[in-house]
């Protein structure tokens, strides 16, 4: 009687661990496959309805019938040893199509469905009873967790390796069972044991065939980060490729065509992030500098010109404010770099002898910028590579405590915009008000955003920072006139200017040694007076209702920054794509 108990507690108590063990090992494979997908679709267009197709997939599972445990193993084995193949090469086509919403959701349906559906029938084979342990399973959410896991351990190609691992042990399980239930049969057959191990060996044989295939394996660039690597059918070539805290990190060149043919865009190097484009500069033939001076260079002697995007040199105009004392003799001491992408501002600022401090977030990107994009070296203790949140709260604390080492900076630039938004939490009111504590009385901030001007991010955005600094004016970045109908209706980069000055900001005009022998400079700088944009454009004269800032004052508490940037963010992932060749978002 004993026995027969402990054994009905055994088999209880191992249905649950299986239960849970298939729970865990899909929260894991879900957080791989989102991870593949996001350089291919960016991360709001990957999470949409990324959702919506587990707890469908989960639901369906539920009340269909299901296979035995042996065949969903050796399916799902076989779908996890392809997922590093179909994961890519289905989202490359799908999303060629250019759609932000059903591109990723053809890759979920095809890819990650499937296996979501069999690895909860896997749970139902178990115990049908327990099967509500798998969605309570989903319901936690554990993907969050495991991000911030793969963020932390950054392995290369770890996505790839989750999928392989899961796949082998799906296989391994598979033959364990067919073993063990003919060893246990009347008649047991040894052709027959040694046919079902070759059977679950096969897939894996199968798989390696594929990662052997130059024609069949993506261009992910794991083996190709120590050299160069060149695409065999576009003029691009990848000078490194890092799995990092945002994502994967990529410094890339897009060359002149051999044949001359005509490409859309060439001659750049660039930086990206996942499906971002940080920034870049010209090389090659388009590196050209004022007066014949000679140009930058990056660690290894090429040369390189101007930035690509004109938001990051008119970023710079915050050198020109002279409304304030500081401004009108000139005396800029200290300056804050807030997001470095790929080091123009913060170049700049060291060129012109401001003391630069540079906070950002990902390693890889400060590291890409020294070495590819001619940064130089800010000295010690003025780098900081974390989250610019807590990094302005230690500074505050220190500037309160009359800490001797604390820094008021007289000029800052805020640039986090990546992937179609910007980090709420770096947008709350409280934030600009530790911020401002850590700035001169006279100090000017010029911060980044790109949008529509009419959209509620961008109102949100104008009315925090009028808020927390009083004083605000706003630019655009284009390069050639934009009429105002397009200005209201593209997407633009819009750069604030803003200052707790209590004198309303004013700027004097560029001259000569702004420029920096910069065409670029020299073009954005000059023309600043016709690139504002009025406010009322962007908020209306009743920004100062009740009802206005309830609504668009952001806070920690109320902030619903990401919600509003959603839209925003599917037509920027559409906007990349038509700008940039296909062929350059797929290899990476």
């Amino acid at each position: 009687m004993s026995t027969n108990s402990e054994l009905a507690t055994w088999t209880s108590a191992r249905s649950s661990l299986s239960i849970l063990a298939v729970s865990i090992a899909l929260s894991l494979f879900t957080t791989a496959y989102e991870n593949s997908i996001i350089p291919l679709f960016a991360s709001i267009p990957t999470l949409k309805y990324l959702g919506h197709i587990v707890h469908t997939s989960t639901a369906f599972a539920v009340i269909t019938p299901n296979l035995s445990s042996s065949k969903i193993l050796l399916i799902l084995g076989c779908l996890l040893l392809l997922a590093p193949h179909t994961s890519y090469w289905i989202s490359v086509h799908a999303a060629r199509f250019k759609d932000p919403i059903y591109s990723p959701l053809v890759t979920h349906v095809t890819v990650l469905a499937p296996i979501v559906y069999f690895s909860v029938s896997l749970a139902m084979s178990v115990d049908p009873t327990l099967a509500l342990i798998v969605l309570a399973a989903n319901a936690l959410q554990l993907r969050p967790l495991l991000m911030l896991v793969f963020s932390a351990i950054s392995l290369e190609a770890s996505n790839n390796i989750v999928f392989t691992a899961l796949g082998c042990v799906c296989l391994a399980v598979y033959g364990g069972i067919k073993v063990y239930v003919g060893r246990q049969s009347a008649h047991p057959n040894a052709f027959n044991t040694q046919s079902t191990v070759a059977l679950s060996v096969i897939p894996l044989v199968f798989v390696a065939l594929l990662s052997l295939s130059p024609a069949l394996r993506s261009p992910t660039l794991v083996d190709s980060i120590i050299t160069p690597y060149n695409s065999p059918t576009y003029p691009l070539r990848i000078l490194n490729s890092t799995q990092s805290k945002t994502g994967v990190v990529v410094v890339g060149e897009i060359l002149p065509p051999v044949d001359r043919s005509s490409i859309p865009l060439h001659s750049i190097r660039y930086l990206r992030v996942s499906h971002s484009l940080l920034g870049g500069v010209w090389i090659g033939d388009e590196v050209a500098s004022l007066d014949s001076s000679p140009p930058l260079t990056d660690q290894d002697g090429t040369p390189l010109g101007d930035s690509i995007y004109s938001a990051f040199v008119l970023q710079e105009a915050v050198r020109l404010v002279n409304s304030t004392p500081q401004g009108r003799k000139g005396e800029y001491n200290h300056a804050l770099i807030i997001g470095l992408g790929t080091g123009i501002s913060a170049n700049a600022f060291a060129r012109h002898g401001i003391a630069t401090t540079i906070v950002e977030i990902d390693p890889a990107v400060y590291d890409a910028a020294r070495q590819y994009f001619g940064l130089s070296d800010p000295g010690n203790n003025n780098v900081f590579l974390q989250d610019a949140r807590g990094w302005v709260r230690s500074r505050r604390a220190m500037v309160e405590a009359e800490d001797p080492s604390s820094i008021k900076y007289d000029v800052v630039v805020h640039d986090c915009f990546s992937g179609g938004g910007v980090p709420e939490h770096l947008f709350s009111i409280e934030f600009w008000n530790d911020l401002k504590t850590i700035m001169s009385p006279e100090g000017v901030i010029a911060v980044n955003f790109a949008g529509k001007i009419a959209s509620n991010s961008s109102q949100a955005i104008l009315a925090t920072l009028l808020q927390a600094f009083g004083k605000c004016r706003a630019f655009h970045d284009h390069v050639e006139p934009i009429a105002q109908e397009q200005l209201q209706s593209h997407f633009i980069n819009i750069v604030f200017f803003c200052s707790p000055s209590s004198t309303p900001l004013t700027f004097r005009p560029a001259i000569e040694e702004d420029y920096l022998y910069s065409y670029l400079r020299r073009h954005i700088l000059s023309s600043l007076v016709k690139r504002e944009i009025n406010l009322t454009q962007i908020g209306d004269s009743s920004i100062w209702s009740a009802t206005t800032e309830e609504k668009f004052i952001l806070t920690d508490a109320h902030n619903t920054l990401n919600t509003w940037q959603e839209r925003e963010a599917l037509d920027h992932w559409k906007l990349m794509r038509e700008m940039i060749p296909d062929v350059v978002w797929e290899t990476y």
